[in-house]
């Protein structure tokens, strides 16, 4: 990827990192991230340097990489690209920092506690909750939208978390002057999110 940009490198890197990730965080990985993480910068940095000979160090590391400055102390050397949304506004992007994702432990199924026990409904919507609550960041947005739903789909009624896949709805659509604030969100099972958009299609055209 000589000739890519920062943000064609990012998008082609990142979904394996947070695939790699998110299929290991459930053992002891903590050393491997650290390690990938470092492997990693410094085929950046090579990538950066290549890409300007003539420059001094501090320059490129200027160019490619920033400081983040965060409740608790500072990360130095990430690898970020500057863009914008799609309403137009400038907006910052750093590399997925393997690092930072937690390494979360399988916890077995009680007993032979079923699915099918109507007196188990608790217990089984506070693991889905638990074991789904990790596929967002802790305290980001996308989590904080999934509690105002109280992790269910608004539109089935059922668990967020029950195996199938989910999609992030805008209530308002972008072209519609909607943003992509908390309000504005909701956290849809895929079939569901279909059903939206096929009945607003179908008003769309009375």
């Amino acid at each position: 990827m000589k000739t890519k940009t920062p943000e064609q490198v990012i998008r082609k890197i990142e979904p394996l990192l947070r695939g790699f990730a998110n299929y290991y965080r459930g053992v002891c990985s903590k050393e491997i991230y650290i390690y990938i993480s470092h492997r990693l910068w410094w085929y950046l940095w090579r990538w950066a340097k290549r890409r300007h000979p003539n420059k001094d160090k501090k320059w490129v590391k200027d160019k490619y990489f920033r400081t983040e400055y965060k409740k608790g102390g500072k990360r130095d050397w990430q690898f970020y690209y500057e863009g914008k949304d799609r309403r137009g506004k400038k907006v910052v992007h750093n590399l997925y920092d393997i690092t930072a994702v937690p390494i979360v432990r399988h916890v077995k199924v009680k007993g032979t506690y079923s699915l099918d026990d109507p007196e188990l409904v608790e217990y089984w919507s506070k693991r889905r909750t638990k074991s789904g609550k990790i596929i967002w960041s802790k305290g980001s947005k996308y989590e904080n939208v999934g509690k105002s739903q109280d992790w269910k789909c608004p539109i089935c009624h059922d668990h967020l978390f029950n195996g199938e896949e989910i999609e992030t709805h805008h209530i308002v659509p972008i072209r519609d002057g909607g943003s992509d604030d908390i309000d504005n969100l909701q956290h849809l099972h895929k079939t569901c999110h279909k059903q939206v958009h096929s009945r607003n299609s179908k008003q769309g055209l009375k």
